[in-house]
This record gives C-alpha cells, sequence and structure tokens, in this order.
C-alpha cells in the first residue's frame, strides 16, 4: 500500500509541474542527477 502512495504522489508532483511551472523542477533535477552521476561514475 505504501508504494502505491509514492507512486500517486510522484505522479501527481509530476503532473503538477507540467501544468503548473512547465517542467522546471523536472528539468532542475534531471541535471542534477546527471551532473551528480557523473561526478560520482569520473564521466566528462
Amino acid at each position: 500500500m505504501r508504494y502505491v502512495i509514492v507512486i500517486i504522489t510522484l505522479t501527481f508532483a509530476l503532473i503538477w509541474d507540467g501544468l503548473y511551472n512547465q517542467g522546471r523542477y523536472l528539468d532542475t533535477t534531471v541535471r542534477e542527477v546527471s551532473r551528480i552521476v557523473r561526478y560520482v561514475t569520473g564521466a566528462v
């Protein structure tokens, strides 16, 4: 049950971000995660 709540929460957050912020938060999150992955793996 807790997984369903987490999935619903994430889905709601993505829909809200897309509708009201033109995906700004999702875009920032993806950029930061890829930057961290590049830093950890040592890729340039």
